[in-house]
């Protein structure tokens, strides 16, 4: 998590167009950005089948055995196929599956936030707070997990949601009146 606050240099007292008149000043300086970025490796998961009990104690599904790593290369995963599911199996009959839990890594998150705040004062107690804030800044898909089931062929590695945290790009503005 990356976190920033930057006042611009503009306006009277400040590095460029130090010498404005007040009515410019009024508008340029002042200005506030506040940008944060969430960059971070995916969750992990895990594995299951269903629809049988190959362990036979009374449970339907569980964990499956595992033939291969299953993770992908990142270079090879796509919402289609985020992970090799032919590198798990429903166990034999009479016990449980061989696979840990949480064994599947899911998606990361990558998204970029920034803020733009100006303050402007109208009288002494009387001030008027602008903001402008857009979430995921540069649209940067974000998906959820993949379906792990492996009892489900025509779904099983596909991804078919995006992660609620960070959905698509979205923008907001407010106005505030303090007095």
């Amino acid at each position: 998590v990356f976190n920033t606050i930057w006042t611009l240099p503009v306006g009277r007292g400040r590095k460029f167009l130090s010498s404005v008149p007040r009515v410019v000043d009024h508008v340029l300086g002042g200005w506030q950005l506040y940008w944060i970025a969430f960059m971070e490796s995916g969750p992990f998961f895990s594995p299951s089948f269903s629809g049988s009990d190959p362990s036979n104690t009374n449970t339907s599904g569980g964990l499956p055995d595992r033939k291969a790593n299953g993770n992908l290369p990142a270079g090879q995963r796509t919402i289609d196929r985020w992970f090799d599911a032919s590198a798990f199996a429903v166990p034999a009959a009479g016990r449980y599956g061989n696979s840990g839990a949480y064994v599947l890594e899911g998606p990361g998150l990558h998204t970029h936030n920034l803020t733009v705040t100006k303050e402007f004062t109208i009288r002494e107690k009387l001030k008027l707070a602008y903001m402008a804030s857009i979430q995921n800044l540069f649209n940067h898909p974000n998906f959820g997990l993949p379906a792990a089931n492996i009892s489900v062929p025509g779904s099983v590695g596909k991804i078919s949601a995006i992660n609620s945290i960070a959905p698509g790009r979205d923008m907001i503005m407010r106005l505030r009146l303090d007095f």
